[in-house]
């Protein structure tokens, strides 16, 4: 823990909590914070005459345009419009046309930009030249993007532009890990920046998606964007629009490369598109960009990206390994399941990855963890599930599951035969699980499922302390510790699994 007493100040502020169903609440019930001074503002007068309401007169004429747009039409809109009750209120459109016209003065964001790539394939068509295709990739500038978040009024109140430390008690002792702005990376980072600058931690996002599979198999690849100045209780609301959309990488078949190139050839393509959405990321990270933000200051904002979400072969793709490597790591296929240290920041690749200019970016520490694929399926399920099926039988873990208590989550056909499973349910089997096992299985048994669901929920927590984290590492180790019980009783021959091995990464990302 750095020490910032020279640059910051102390207050005693209140713990917000939130009830999230099966996870623990940070205990502590004081939240003392210390808060870096030194960014430098610049008040922004806004013009007295103009109104918030803009391209309407008053709020009350908003409001009006924001029903009829609702719920009526075009039609019946010139029908309400020229009635005498509402044309003696003054509003200043007396039809549709007219209202329509109003609406579209109104802010529609950022245009969309279409770049036409062409790739040289290496197969050689009749004529004797290589093969070309050309893919299109959709995108908006993304430091624009920011700018839309970071000056958003919305979001004055759920907006920080400082770092802060915060504690459980006023001496400092036990840190609280909460929000983007009270980790030690934007302490760190702070101090690599010029005086007065403000840090914008860049969240990414990507997903290749099915859109349908009866429509001939269309896929898209959208990319959205947030910022870790906004408090994560507004980042996770949907209708609070604070995840934006800001491109869609190109989906190709590669049909004019050979099958055997046909993934490097992907590769390359996922970068080089990569690197043009993500460009103008570079000249702000280095030289900042100066925003008007939220509380209606001139900011000097660097953007900088600090977290990449993704699947587990996204994760790949970005960090230039194989699927069958760990994205953050240079640990060997047949040692995932040992508990060591290994180095983290080397790569090894075969080409230029896009994010080789990003400023200050490490992209192995921006691979963040995934709960529900690593911990409740890939974890929980896959593996210590499957243990004890093959210790005390599907057919009496499927028996015990049924004869849950209507107070908790009953599974009447048992668990064995289900093969879908959602992130509500797999909490619903871990609430129960050792309990279930208590007398069913020797007691190392139970020390090894004990360990790893203690892991879990640690893993969960909304709020971290270091006094947590060192108990998250200690559930870990005791895993570890025990798991040779499973080796002696054959139900595994090694531990060499990826999702295992990624444990290791989730108290150093926290």
């Amino acid at each position: 823990m750095s020490n910032h007493d020279s640059t910051s100040n102390f207050h005693k502020g209140h713990l917000v909590e939130e009830d999230v169903d099966d996870i623990p609440d940070c205990p502590s019930k004081a939240h003392f914070t210390q808060q870096f001074i030194g960014v430098s503002m610049e008040a922004v007068e806004t013009a007295k005459k103009e109104s918030m309401w803009l391209p309407f007169c008053t709020e009350g004429e908003w409001e009006l345009a924001h029903f009829l747009m609702k719920n009526v039409g075009q039609t019946k809109m010139d029908e309400f419009l020229k009635l005498n009750m509402v044309w003696g209120t003054g509003v200043s459109f007396e039809n549709a046309c007219l209202f329509l016209k109003h609406v579209n003065k109104l802010h529609t964001g950022l245009a969309w930009t279409c770049e036409m790539i062409d790739m040289c394939g290496d197969i050689i068509d009749k004529d004797g030249r290589l093969q070309h295709e050309e893919v299109e990739l959709w995108w908006h500038d993304l430091v624009e993007c920011m700018q839309e978040l970071m000056g958003n009024p919305a979001f004055w109140e759920v907006m920080s532009y400082v770092p802060e430390c915060a504690y459980t008690d006023v001496k400092g002792k036990t840190h609280i890990y909460d929000e983007r702005w009270t980790s030690d990376w934007w302490w760190d980072m702070q101090k690599k920046l010029p005086e007065g600058a403000v840090v914008a931690p860049v969240i990414l996002s990507s997903d290749k998606t099915t859109l349908s599979q009866f429509s001939g198999d269309k896929k898209v690849w959208p990319v959205y964007l947030t910022i870790g100045n906004i408090s994560k209780d507004v980042r996770h609301q949907v209708l609070a629009h604070v995840m934006l959309l800001i491109g869609y990488l190109p989906v190709s078949k590669l049909e004019c490369f050979h099958k055997k190139t046909q993934s490097l050839a992907g590769y390359h393509l996922f970068h080089h598109v990569m690197s043009l959405l993500l460009c103008p990321l570079v000249d702000a990270g280095h030289h900042r960009r100066e925003m008007i933000c939220a509380n209606r200051h001139l900011h000097g904002v660097h953007p900088i990206l600090t977290v990449y979400i993704a699947d587990f072969p996204e994760q790949c793709l970005v960090a230039c390994k194989k699927e069958s490597q760990c994205p953050c790591c240079l640990v060997q296929s047949n040692n995932h399941g040992n508990l060591e240290d290994w180095e983290s920041h080397s790569l090894h690749a075969v080409f230029d990855p896009f994010w080789k200019d990003l400023p200050f970016t490490d992209i192995f520490a921006c691979l963040t963890p995934d709960i529900l694929h690593q911990l409740h399926k890939g974890i929980f399920h896959d593996h210590p599930v499957q243990w004890c099926m093959s210790i005390v039988s599907e057919k009496e873990i499927d028996a015990c599951f049924q004869a849950m208590t209507p107070t908790l989550c009953r599974f009447k056909k048992g668990i064995s035969l289900v093969s879908q499973w959602t992130g509500t349910e797999h909490k619903e089997m871990q609430r129960v699980f050792v309990g279930l096992l208590a007398g069913a299985v020797d007691d190392c048994i139970l020390v090894v499922a004990h360990a790893l669901l203690d892991f879990i929920y640690y893993a969960q927590l909304q709020q971290h302390t270091n006094m947590n984290l060192v108990a998250m590492q200690e559930s870990l180790k005791m895993f570890h510790n025990n798991k040779h019980i499973l080796i002696e009783l054959e139900i595994c021959e090694d531990f060499n699994v990826p999702k295992i091995h990624s444990l290791q990464h989730y108290v150093t990302s926290i």
